[in-house]
């Protein structure tokens, strides 16, 4: 079903409705949070295999599973009944880790904040039923400060019907996603529906302490989805199309060399990607936190995947020239999609940079490791 949509996601900028019904009544967005919320009670290792799969399908559809799966971990800071209000009926959360929205204090209705703001990069923003815009909070007309000085923020969520979305998202890649802006004018939110970002701690029982490098391991299994897909439409095209000599392209040894190399570079970052994200589950199921660099090499096994993703895909995409380059071609979504995908932020250099420093003995200085 997301393949045959897969043409309609893309030519649409949204996945189709009936694959977001499909993937909702599958319990694909839920799978995080457990069976009291509504989820599936799965671990973030289990989820992270079905993201890979769905991107094998479709690179956009697996990328708004994949956020959304994310954002389901956010449960954990905020009471049953407001879980509820977000994530019953299926609830799915879009929106975007940055605060450059403004939080105001008021006890004029009750105890929260007015909201107002504009994000960018809301993947999935056309079938959320739920924003989190970050904020900074402020009293008044004054930023509020912690007792160190800092300035404090606030991620919110804010229900769809405060919401305007504009469709700012015309990309090479994920052109299905539609990771749009939105925009929240003087909405009311209660206190208890929110958190600060890597400041409020867990207040959930069920919440596992130091599972943050496997929430976002994800990003490496759309990765390795995407690049699978390519692999598998390249070998098909150098099975069935014929060269000079009206031979097919897989008797040719650069191809068989294209392949091979391709292949490798997946299936070892594939092998990498889990067997680091299963150790460390091991020792979160025992109680530990982990080494920290057993906890880093999570997250780099992650920035791996997609780095070796994009090294498999441009070599089965050079090595079929002209074959690859038609938009008919099967190769050309998965090429821009898996360019798009390593634009972000989670898997890119400074995730290499803080895993650096963790194997030098100093701290990442970069978030969730």
């Amino acid at each position: 079903m997301i393949r045959a949509a897969a043409g309609r996601t893309e030519s649409e900028r949204r996945v189709p409705q009936e694959v977001i019904d499909a993937l909702v009544q599958a319990g694909m967005f839920h799978m995080v949070l457990p069976a009291s919320v509504g989820g599936g009670g799965h671990s973030p290792l289990v989820a992270s295999r079905a993201v890979e799969e769905i991107a094998y399908a479709d690179a956009s559809t697996g990328w708004v599973v994949m956020l959304a799966q994310q954002s389901a971990m956010f449960a954990i800071f905020m009471s049953d009944e407001d879980n509820t209000a977000i994530f019953g009926n299926g609830g799915i959360i879009a929106g975007t880790a940055r605060p450059i929205g403004r939080a105001v204090w008021t006890e004029s209705l009750a105890p929260g904040y007015l909201v107002s703001g504009r994000w960018p990069f809301a993947s999935g923003s056309s079938h959320a039923t739920y924003f989190m815009g970050e904020c900074v909070v402020y009293d008044g007309d004054e930023p509020r400060k912690d007792g160190e000085g800092n300035t404090v923020t606030r991620a919110v969520f804010v229900p769809r019907d405060a919401v305007t979305v504009f469709e700012t998202w015309d990309t090479t890649g994920l052109r299905g996603t539609a990771s749009n802006d939105f925009e929240v004018t003087n909405a009311f939110v209660p206190a208890s529906r929110g958190f600060q970002m890597l400041v409020s701690p867990p207040i959930q029982p069920w919440a596992k302490p130091g599972v943050e490098p496997l929430a976002f391991m994800n990003h490496g299994s759309h990765a390795l989805g995407v690049a699978r897909a390519a692999i598998d439409a390249a070998a098909e095209l150098m099975r069935t199309k014929k060269g000079w000599g009206d031979a097919p392209l897989s008797l040719l040894p650069r191809m068989q060399t294209a392949i091979a190399e391709a292949t490798a570079l997946v299936e070892s970052a594939r092998v990498y990607l889990y067997a680091s994200a299963e150790a460390l589950e091991a020792e979160l199921d025992a109680g530990r936190m982990g080494e920290p660099t057993q906890r880093s090499r999570v997250r780099l096994a992650a920035s791996h995947a997609m780095s070796a993703s994009v090294q498999a895909v441009d070599l089965v995409h050079r090595a079929l020239a002209t074959s690859s380059i038609q938009m008919s071609s099967a190769l050309e979504r998965p090429f821009r999609d898996i360019h798009t995908a390593a634009a972000h932020v989670m898997i890119g250099p400074m995730t290499y940079e803080a895993a650096g420093r963790v194997e030098l003995g100093l701290s990442p200085d970069f978030p969730f490791f």
